[in-house]
């Protein structure tokens, strides 16, 4: 059995606590499936030997009776707190994060689900019980209209996913990895940045201050990432419904619900 030391993070899914000099542990949240743990540590695992990651999953762990996964520590700190702590650098923050999602993107890999599958999957499931059975299949025959790929996709890319890290950027989380479109994950990441809670419990001036911000670096981020790639709004915007899909599926967060459902029912409706 592990003992856990300081809290170094908080999230949906688990708490991550310090455990040595050189490694943090994660603890999942009771309710969190047994499934999502151990796809994340083959998922983290591929990351790392792919080299797509520094930081190394090093296998599941007992935390005080609570299951847990065993991390490399990061030694520099999220994206997020850089601009945090100097907007000014909110640009160089954007550009950086928008370079990071590329080259991931330019890593092929089969050891991923395709995210067209992941999607077509994911409208089975409890949060789209409210749509009739016209409107799943029109659903269904959208995502499978959607194009092929083989580029590794994250798909909870998002710059407190992304970390300094020994004189270089560091990328967690790969806890939803899939292979396709690398359209399919942008236009995953413009939805965290435009449509997704920021962040349980805010304040409603915390909210107006961190979306207009947050709405800032998201502008910044895709305008540097369609620079680099030569990637265009219209394969951008093809995606826009699949990753509503993969967003609501994946963690259906009640404030999020019925704004995703209507964006979905917009396409699928046409």
């Amino acid at each position: 059995m592990t003992a856990v030391g300081e809290l170094v993070a908080h999230g949906r899914s688990a708490d991550v606590h310090s455990l040595t000099t050189a490694t943090v542990v994660k603890v999942f949240h009771d309710d969190w499936p047994d499934e999502a743990i151990g796809r994340e540590v083959e998922d983290a695992t591929a990351a790392f030997d792919l080299g797509l990651t520094p930081i190394r999953c090093r296998g599941r762990a007992d935390a005080d009776g609570r299951r847990a996964v065993v991390f490399d520590r990061i030694e520099g700190v999220a994206l997020t707190t850089v601009a945090e702590k100097n907007p000014l650098r909110m640009g160089r923050v954007a550009r950086a994060l928008a370079q990071e999602h590329a080259r991931i993107h330019r890593v092929a890999s089969d050891r991923f689900p395709d995210v067209r599958d992941v999607a077509a999957d994911l409208v089975g499931t409890a949060p789209f019980a409210g749509l009739t059975a016209c409107e799943r299949a029109a659903l269904l025959d959208h995502l499978a209209s959607l194009p092929g790929g083989e580029s590794v996709l994250h798909l909870d890319f998002h710059p407190m996913n992304v970390f300094r890290h020994g004189g270089g950027i560091a990328t967690i989380d790969w806890q939803s990895t899939a292979c396709g479109d690398p359209a399919a994950d942008v236009a995953m990441t413009r939805l965290l940045f435009t449509e997704a809670e920021l962040f349980p419990g805010a304040t409603r001036a915390q909210l107006l201050v961190y979306g207009a911000a947050r709405g800032a670096m998201g502008r910044m981020y895709l305008r540097e990432y369609l620079d680099v790639t030569g990637m265009t709004t219209a394969r951008l915007d093809r995606w826009a419904t699949a990753a509503r899909v993969l967003r609501l599926g994946m963690l259906d967060i009640p404030s999020e619900r019925e704004r995703l459902l209507r964006g979905i029912r917009s396409v699928i409706a046409r």
